[in-house]
């Protein structure tokens, strides 16, 4: 803890001491000296920074401020479909040359090479590995070509089309018709309303390839372009890249102008009531337009400081709003939003229950209203203020260990919007500087700053169906001119001085310990037969991650109380835990990093928490006490019913849960225990019953293995686990799980859903049948689904534009029955079913039989040697493998041993996997139609 200290104080200590002069509220906000920010002749911009984290990678970026904004009327979704083009062929790489390529260097399509379009801008997104020069450079050949060099080849422009079009299908929902109405009117009287990036259909099918040439001609141009690197390499040579490969760029002569539009004000109310069949919850949402506040100055950043204390706290009150026995809507925030470069928009979101739209609307403005009135509390803004400076130090300890995409982002937003990027040790000094002088009178005078009549819009969004009361824009207007009128009282910060619960003096002390030299894994035997896996590390500095498993689960509870079981670890949540309800919780964690959640699942109960080091006695306080005195509070319960009838009572209206019910139903041969949760299971739940299970899962401590990995020192941790885990309650017997999981079922079983308005269909194809568990096979199998997801990828999307993307992935249970499942999934037009079905099995077929090429080998030995690569310094990672090798009875030390099966990996592995694992007589598809689609002799 003192080098954390020491290196904070190192750090503000540069900081000001680079400062000739106290920090004045006039000065202007400085730019990072980390960052290497440039601008070439032709008016491109770049951000460089090196960054050790992840080691030998890089992210690189190219953003265009060319968005469907600039779109003439002849191309309305065209500013995206520039984006799909760039992956279609450049200069340098022909067709899908570009994506083969960087999968052949072991990077993903759409985790590490992915593009975005919004209404403003375009962001090109590559992770590239940096310990080969020569493949590191190819990332900057990559974006130049994106930046001038596509090639529009007549041919890839109409493939396209399907692969663009399919994701306008994907898209298409309950939410998006609701938001065709409604954006319209958020965006009153401007451009931004008829311009959504996804475009419409019609554009996609007829544009002409002249239309989509001229977007790119006119807005790819290099003074609306920002370059940025961030990563393991030499600042030097990477700026020296960009200045080759992009001074030669130039601007269009004449140029067209770039217009930043407007969004304009207006007077009156507006309101967009938009219901749907399918809509599944019911929420209210009041937008207030604002003017977007430049952040040049010190005093610029102190005010914004304010407002995040403001919005802050008002989220707080909400939160306990939701958690009180009726609650006026289920989940609500607020806040400062920018969805477009030329305005801010003050938002306040609710979701509600069914027919609580007034409701819901009324309790955000009263909350409003109680803040002008009366204010927050000193005790809030006290505590808030330590909440912030808690973030920001953790924050500041992990300064050093950042990573890449992070600064990134950051750079982008400085490019867009041109946001400062001080660097955090400056931000935290005006922080340390400013904090404690805030006042509460500064932070109320926000909601008199954002709370205004003019400018807002009203935005409903509601189930269509019988005993849904759509509201009118006059019972709306009611609540908007009624609200002030109301008998509002102050709120009252109930603050519980009180331990969690009642300690043990001292526990169970270290009985046996041994030590795993090849993975630095120590094992405690505590006297009271609890154990513990510690594994520190120096990935993270403020950082502890943690769980604990134990056997038996929903397994050894009866059928008849599988609701209250399935609600028992939520209940046990919502209401707190010892002494402290969940909102008197939430305040005595608010300066505290401490994140512990208790779980049950099919065979196994535990917890899954994250901590930092100075907080982790008091995670074990928590811990400790879901032993000994867990809470189920009565006010909580019916809370937690209300969330879950608004969850439940629209679910049978979604066509992709008809789709995901039938794909269990089958699958699971309509088991019981497997069966999804309905409205009318509700009557089921049962909090004395709950409570019940809850305590028995958890009351012998000794059937639960505690991991720890992070940065701790095993003689500072070990008081503590001994006080607590040694303290922990335990039973003379253990438990095991039971067996009561179903089978799945043999043959071919087929079904067909209709269901849904959309001209949308989904197409599942599911394999499944024993499995001879062990570490190499398990990798054969997920190899396996990497290469047909690769191959699925090419021929369904790219060649036949018949999808937006494939879904392959796969379960190897090893417990408590050896089987595994292969599932493959994508959404088409309804008409391409039977031609798009036909290709999957071709593929399957080509695999069993002709097995695959070395360039795919290749490909996904490389994409398994990189990701290993990056997680070998991963906290998750290391946790997730030493909880692996516990449930699975391996030698933690098989971690190690991951390279190796990636290098051992042959052609003959995968094609004899194929032959196994995807049998075509043993296998469930399922297809979801439209209901139109429907024909009378199907009823």
């Amino acid at each position: 803890m003192r080098l954390f200290s020491l290196f904070l104080f190192l750090i503000i200590y540069q900081v000001l001491a680079s400062e000739n002069k106290p920090v004045e509220l006039t000065d202007k906000i400085p730019v990072d000296s980390n960052v290497v920010v440039g601008r070439l002749e032709n008016g491109l911009s770049y951000y460089i920074r090196q960054n050790s984290e992840p080691q030998d990678r890089a992210e690189l970026r190219l953003v265009v401020k060319a968005g469907s904004v600039l779109e003439d009327d002849d191309q309305l979704g065209l500013a995206h479909f520039v984006e799909h083009m760039a992956f279609n062929g450049t200069q340098n790489f022909e067709k899908q040359e570009l994506v083969s390529f960087l999968e052949s260097i072991g990077m993903r399509f759409g985790a590490d090479i992915n593009a975005s379009t919004g209404f403003d801008q375009t962001i090109y997104m590559l992770e590239l590995p940096t310990d080969s020069a020569e493949v590191f450079q190819k990332g900057f050949d990559i974006l130049e070509d994106w930046a001038h060099r596509l090639s529009f080849d007549p041919a890839e422009i109409d493939k396209e089309r399907g692969v663009v079009i399919e994701e306008w299908r994907y898209r298409r929902s309950a939410n998006a018709r609701m938001l065709d109405k409604q954006y319209p009117v958020l965006f009153h009287d401007s451009r931004y309303a008829e311009r959504l990036p996804i475009g419409t259909k019609e554009m996609l099918e007829t544009f002409d390839h002249a239309a989509l040439k001229r977007f790119y001609q006119d807005w790819y141009r290099p003074n609306l372009m920002a370059v940025i690197a961030v990563g393991d390499f030499d600042i030097n040579q990477v700026q020296g890249w960009i200045e080759t490969h992009f001074k030669s760029l130039k601007n269009p002569d004449p140029a067209r102008e770039r217009i930043n539009f407007p969004i304009p004000d207006h007077d009156e109310t507006l309101f967009a009531i938009a219901s749907d069949p399918e809509a599944r919850f019911s929420s209210i949402g009041l937008y207030t337009k604002i003017d977007i506040e430049e952040e040049k100055t010190v005093a610029d950043y102190r005010e914004n400081i304010v407002k995040q204390l403001y919005s802050n706290m008002l989220n707080q009150r909400l939160s306990e709003l939701t958690q009180k026995e009726d609650p006026p809507f289920l989940f609500a925030s607020t806040g400062q939003s920018r969805f477009v470069k030329s305005r801010g928009f003050y938002v306040m979101n609710a979701v509600v229950n069914q027919n609580g739209i007034n409701r819901g609307l009324d309790a955000l403005l009263t909350e409003a209203e109680r803040v002008a009135r009366y204010g927050f509390t000193q005790s809030e803004l006290e505590r808030e203020k330590n909440s912030t400076m808690r973030g920001l130090e953790q924050a500041m300890r992990e300064y050093d260990k950042q990573k890449s995409a992070v600064f990134a982002s950051e750079y982008i937003r400085a490019f867009e919007f041109d946001e400062p990027i001080p660097g955090l040790p400056y931000e935290f000094s005006l922080y340390q500087k400013f904090i404690p002088g805030i006042s509460v009178d500064e932070v109320n005078r926000i909601a008199g700053k954002w709370m205004k009549k003019k400018s807002r819009v009203v935005l409903v969004s509601l189930p269509e169906k019988e005993g849904v009361d759509i509201p009118t824009e006059e019972s709306l207007k009611q609540v908007l001119d009624n609200f002030q009128n109301k008998e509002i009282t102050a709120y009252k910060d109930a603050i519980l001085d009180k331990p969690i619960a009642d300690f043990p003096e001292k526990g169970a002390v270290v009985e046996k310990q041994t030590y795993n030299k090849d993975v630095d894994l120590t094992e405690w035997t505590l006297s009271n037969g609890v154990k513990v896996l510690l594994k520190p590390t120096d990935f993270k500095n403020d950082q502890i991650l943690f769980s604990a498993t134990s056997p038996g689960g929903l397994s050894l509870v009866q059928l008849d109380d599988l609701i209250p079981a399935e609600t028992a670890d939520g209940l046990a949540r919502a209401s707190g835990v010892g002494n402290y309800s969940m909102i008197d919780l939430q305040k005595l964690l608010a300066d505290k990093v401490v994140n512990v959640s208790p779980y049950i699942s099919e065979i196994t109960e535990g917890f899954n928490g994250q901590v930092s080091p100075q907080d982790l006695e008091t995670m074990l306080q928590i811990v400790y006490a879901y032993f000994s005195s867990p809470r189920m509070d009565e006010e909580a319960f019916s809370a937690y019913k209300k969330r879950m009838e608004a969850i439940l009572e629209n679910r049978d209206k979604s066509p992709g849960t008809a789709f995901s019910d039938t794909l269990t139903a089958v699958l699971t041969q309509h088991d019981p225990r497997s069966e999804p949760m309905q409205l009318e299971d509700l009557t089921k739940l049962d909090l004395q019953k709950s409570g019940e299970i809850f305590s028995q899962r958890f009351s012998d401590g000794d059937d639960f293995t505690f991991i720890f990995v992070g940065n701790f020192d095993l003689d500072n941790i070990k008081p503590l686990i001994e006080k607590y885990l040694g303290g922990l309650p335990v039973l003379p017997s253990s438990e095991k799980w039971s067996d009561e999981t179903y089978s799945y079922p043999t043959g071919i079983h087929k079904k067909v859903v209709f269901k849904g308005i959309d001209p949308k269909s989904q197409y599942a194809l599911v394999f499944t049948g024993p499995f001879d568990w062990n570490p190499k096979n398990r990798f054969e199998a997920i190899a396996l689904t990497d290469i047909l997801r690769i191959k699925l990828r090419e021929r369904i999307r790219e060649d036949k534009g018949g999808t937006y993307g494939v879904s392959v992935g796969g379960s190897y249970d090893h417990f408590p029955k050896e089987r595994y499942r292969i599932n493959i999934s994508f959404a088409t037009d309804p008409q391409r079913v039977d031609e798009l079905k036909k290709e999957v099995f071709v593929q399957i077929d080509s695999l069993k039989n002709f097995g695959i090429s070395e360039e795919y080998l290749k490909k996904v030995k490389e994409i398994h040697t990189r990701n290993y690569e990056t997680n070998l310094r991963e906290n998750s990672y290391w946790l997730n493998k030493i909880e692996f090798s516990l449930f699975n009875n391996l030698d933690p030390s098989e971690v190690l041993r991951v390279q190796e099966m990636i290098d051992a990996l042959s052609l003959d592995d995968v094609q004899k996997a194929a032959q196994k694992y995807l049998n075509t007589d043993n296998y469930i598809e399922v297809i979801l139609y439209p209901e139109d689609m429907k024909k009378p002799d199907s009823l």
